[in-house]
């Protein structure tokens, strides 16, 4: 070597402070994977739960659609309407106007007060679907209900 210089050593591996430090990175970025993953999965289950409320809507207003085409008046069809009792009564009601499949997941998951309908997507969410009594002066509408 000239002018006076040494050879520099260098150690093979990390430091232990090199270490810890990476660690740290890969658990931070382990945990925000991890948090996104499960927003995903609960984001999912609202797309769905809001899909399955859109479909009972429609069912609804396929019904009452129904029965304006007939001779009957808003608020004859008003009353049939609330002359049920209860969301589940209210969804035996809209049955034709639902899809099987759709009528018997309702059907299936469904296995609290009357006043509910169910789908796995809503049980896991904490919530359901209801068919409020149509008051005069609106529409008959579907509520996703968190409880």
């Amino acid at each position: 070597m000239g002018l006076g210089m040494s050879p520099k050593r260098f150690s093979s591996g990390f430091t232990f402070l090199e270490v810890i430090i990476v660690v740290a990175v890969i658990g931070v970025m382990s945990a925000l994977a991890i948090s996104a993953f499960s927003n995903g999965a609960t984001d999912a289950r609202e797309i769905v739960a809001r899909q399955q409320q859109a479909t009972v809507q429609s069912a609804v207003n396929a019904w009452v659609c129904g029965r304006l085409t007939g001779n009957l008046t808003v608020a004859e069809v008003r009353a049939a309407y609330n002359a049920v009792l209860g969301s589940e009564a209210r969804l035996t009601l809209i049955r034709d106007y639902l899809d099987d499949v759709s009528y018997g997941h309702f059907v299936s998951e469904s296995t609290s007060p009357a006043n509910r309908v169910e789908s796995a997507a809503t049980r896991r969410l904490g919530w359901y679907i209801s068919l409020p009594d149509w008051t005069s002066g609106s529409y008959p509408k579907v509520d996703l209900v968190r409880s």
